[in-house]
């Protein structure tokens, strides 16, 4: 590739991806630990420590698209993004140890009122970190090609911080719940080792990494009409399904498999279950990189959906009794199915950045990113109150000191089986029609491109010009 002043060097490459460590591990250790921490380590009430989840993410989803103007409204010759990247780097730390404090509060309502203003303090600061982050993901680099390697880059580096921020986290609570390590190790294993593990990037980030997207000198307003705007472009929208499927699905997954390690399948880990279903991941993830130059990128979302649908029936129909290594390697067969689901989305999101461009005239990255968070964070609280309901009203017990230990009667595990199964036959059947309803080709997409940096175009290529917006907008 001839060399150009915009070409992006490896090094603010690597820099680049490793700060998606925090977009993909910090939202997994809390999909994974936190209503567990509230029930069984807090002793909240599941039903209740599911609305504090929910009110919390509601607030989370709304300070999305607000960030989402601020950030395309910024002007600052650090940049448009950086600055709340860098910022958010910082203060990580301290939301953290805020959030995982271990009270032990007597009161119930002490303990509701302190844990919902303390995960509302970390959303906030989750929301400056990730929406200027995932505008920026579409202006590191002015190039198709480029754009899809840098993107595939940081989801590898994405899925390394799920691993991890789903391995160590499970592996901690499985120590915590045998006695293993004290409360006081766990809270600050999370705290700090999770609080750099996240930071560090975050900071190399805001300092190193350019944004070479041209953008106008004119600003926009928060107002109803720019919350709106993004969801007015089709292929918006059809992203925006797809997208909501799979990360529903992860969100309740996450949120569930330690209650089915703990009280469902005898002898269960849900750290080598998370491992199983991670490792395959890891494993898949290059070869979707070598098929997504030539398969529309939708094609590869839903090619491994139905596998996926029947190993996640085989586990939730799991004997209480049965071998675990069968569940273990259903995880692995299921992470194969649903491996282009999970990282698609975010890869097409730079196309539809793009798309939206060609039909509004402007280039609002931010409240497209902003728009497409809130809209899974207030699916996620929706789904997390669905989880912690179905709990409560299938009699499931929470951890009291009148109960350190408590056994789950038979309803509360046929909930923890149904949710299982819900969740992954009829909202990933869900995305798998969606999927098939949004055709994005590498062609579309290059033509798309081409469209935006050429201002001369014949009466041929306006028509055709006019015919993709139509299409597509």
């Amino acid at each position: 590739m001839e060399k150009t002043k915009r070409e992006v060097s490896i090094g603010e490459k690597l820099v680049f991806a490793w700060a998606n460590f925090f977009d993909g591990g910090g939202q997994t250790v809390v999909s994974v630990l936190y209503l567990i921490f509230l029930t069984n380590i807090i002793g909240i009430n599941a039903a209740w420590a599911a609305t504090v989840i929910m009110v919390s993410k509601i607030w989370d989803a709304v300070s999305d698209p607000i960030m989402g103007v601020i950030t395309d409204n910024t002007r600052s010759r650090f940049g448009r993004r950086k600055p709340y990247i860098f910022a958010g780097g910082i203060i990580l730390i301290l939301a953290m140890a805020l959030l995982w404090n271990p009270i032990s509060f007597t009161s119930q309502i002490a303990k509701i009122i302190y844990v919902t203003i303390t995960y509302i303090l970390y959303s906030t600061v989750a929301t400056v970190i990730s929406v200027p982050y995932s505008s920026l993901s579409t202006e590191v680099s002015t190039r198709y090609e480029e754009t899809n390697k840098l993107n595939f880059l940081r989801q590898a580096f994405s899925l390394i911080a799920c691993v991890v921020a789903s391995l160590v986290p499970t592996a901690l609570f499985e120590r915590l719940t045998n006695g293993s390590i004290t409360l006081s190790q766990f809270y600050f294993t999370i705290v700090f080792g999770f609080g750099l593990f996240f930071g560090i990037p975050l900071i190399l980030t805001g300092i190193f990494v350019k944004e070479r997207v041209k953008y106008g000198s004119g600003k926009s307003k928060f107002s109803v009409g720019q919350f709106i705007k993004p969801f007015k472009v089709k292929s918006f929208r059809k992203l925006l399904g797809i997208y909501l499927c799979q990360a529903v699905n992860l969100d309740i997954v996450s949120s569930i498999v330690l209650y089915f390690s703990l009280y469902v399948i005898t002898g269960m880990s849900s750290t080598t279950f998370m491992g199983s279903f991670l490792a395959m991941q890891m494993v898949m993830l290059p070869i979707l990189t070598i098929f997504v130059k030539k398969v529309p990128k939708t094609k590869i979302y839903r090619f491994g959906l139905p596998l996926s649908m029947i190993c996640a029936v085989f586990i939730s129909l799991f004997p209480a009794n049965g071998n675990p290594i069968y569940v273990y390697i259903a995880a692995a067969m299921m992470s194969i199915g649903v491996s282009g689901a999970q990282t698609m989305s975010w890869i097409i999101f730079p196309d539809v950045v793009d798309i939206a461009q060609l039909g509004l005239g402007e280039r609002i990255a931010g409240s497209l990113s902003g728009a497409m968070t809130f809209t899974r964070k207030v699916a996620a609280a929706v789904a997390i109150f669905f989880v912690g309901n179905i709990l409560n009203l299938t009699g499931f017990i929470e951890k009291t000191d009148a109960v350190p230990t408590p056994v789950q009667p038979g309803s509360a595990i046929i909930g923890i089986r149904a949710i299982l199964i819900f969740t992954w036959v009829v909202i990933m059947g869900l995305g798998f029609i969606l999927a098939k309803k949004f055709n994005l080709s590498p062609e579309l997409s290059n033509r798309v491109k081409y469209f935006l940096q050429n201002d001369s175009l014949t009466k041929e290529e306006e028509a055709e010009k006019a015919a993709l917006i139509e299409e597509l907008v």
